[in-house]
């Protein structure tokens, strides 16, 4: 029986949420048969998904109205032919709604991410209402994306399945404790490391972290706050604490093929998003057993239950970010209650192999 094709349309495979599920993902996915299509650059990951005989075509797209990549992307899709395509983000969701699906045959599946809840997104909150009649069927990786597409955007909710993000415990569970990566970071034994991991955009609320750490920090030296990621905030965000007294103390690591080792030295793990679709980083902190600290958005609220698995805040609140973290770090035995109870929910929702399944009833089906 032939394998079915599935065309993967994405920006492209720099480290993210998205892209590392795909690369968690699309490996076990072996009834099918996979391309990876990225429209601007390969990225970071796309060895890793060619080590793993994903093939992967770019089209190296200069900008969104480069004519010479439509026609290459146009000529790729149908030398691949695929049964189904499926696009991630908005940059390749656009391309596969306006483009694709106007020139080819192919069944167009965008993969919803994220509910784009935030001002600095208004355009693209406007293009999923001018296009949402172009598409007959969406995936999301949490019921709050689709509750944000129903009741925001106004798509009908048969049209949207909910397939969230999985984990590989087992993998996070082999993975130990490693004093001399805490000593190579400058973490004394009796200091107490907390740990971001996002991207650095304005969405993920770094700013309110670095001022309810420098708060933290004036009444506990022993405090290392370990910045995992890289993006266009950078600057602003070095500029923000140059001052502080907690500066060095601070470290922006950037992007880092270590993330399950760094998240196994730390003790706390913090994210403060304003908005999400379903966040891989949490789900790999409760994997590893780290206590959790993040938003009381509706995203949130399917991986942490309050004050059971991690403490939820709302969101831009520094002064109640702040209690949460000197709660946890002077409460050792809160601390292991939490990352007990995120583990064992981590093992019962966001199983990898769970997760497996439902994509490929999805994709048999569809």
């Amino acid at each position: 029986m032939r394998r079915r094709k599935i065309v993967h349309l994405i920006h492209s495979l720099d480290s993210g949420g998205c892209e590392n599920m795909l690369l968690r993902t699309l490996p076990l996915l072996d009834d099918f048969e996979h391309t990876i299509i990225t429209l601007k650059k390969r990225g970071e990951l796309a060895n890793k998904f060619e080590e793993k005989n994903i093939p992967l075509i770019n089209i190296e797209q200069k900008n969104f109205f480069n004519i010479r990549s439509y026609r290459q992307l146009l000529k790729t899709v149908k030398n691949t032919q695929p049964d189904l395509v499926v696009t991630y983000l908005f940059h390749a969701d656009a391309i596969g709604r306006l483009f694709l699906q106007v020139f080819t045959n192919t069944k167009i599946i965008p993969f919803l991410r994220t509910t784009y809840n935030h001002k600095k997104y208004f355009s693209a909150q406007l293009f999923e209402k001018l296009t949402k009649h172009f598409v007959k069927n969406y995936l999301a990786n949490s019921q709050s994306v689709k509750n944000f597409y129903v009741k925001n955007i106004g798509v009908p909710p048969e049209k949207i399945t909910v397939i969230p993000n999985g984990i590989d415990v087992d993998f996070y569970d082999k993975i130990k404790r490693d004093e001399n990566l805490r000593k190579s970071l400058g973490i004394k034994k009796e200091e107490t490391a907390i740990i971001c991991v996002a991207n650095l955009h304005i969405n993920k609320g770094h700013k309110y972290l670095l001022e309810a750490f420098e708060e933290v920090y004036r009444e506990n030296k022993g405090l290392k706050l370990l910045l995992v990621g890289d993006g266009e905030e950078k600057e602003n965000l070095l500029k923000q604490v140059k001052n502080y007294q907690s500066e060095k103390n601070i470290l922006f690591l950037g992007k880092r093929n270590d993330v399950p080792q760094l998240l196994k030295i730390s003790d706390i793990f913090i994210l403060p998003t304003l908005f999400e679709g379903m966040s891989n980083a949490i789900i790999e902190a409760m994997a590893a057993e780290v206590p959790i600290i993040t938003t009381d958005i509706p995203e949130n609220h399917n991986l942490i239950e309050n004050k059971k698995s991690g403490l939820l805040f709302p969101a831009d609140n520094v002064r109640r970010l702040v209690k949460a973290i000197e709660l946890l770090t002077d409460n050792s035995t809160l601390r292991k209650k939490f990352s007990q109870n995120s583990l064992q929910r981590a093992k019962e929702k966001f199983d990898i192999q769970t997760v497996v399944n439902q994509l490929t009833n999805f994709f048999e089906e569809i």
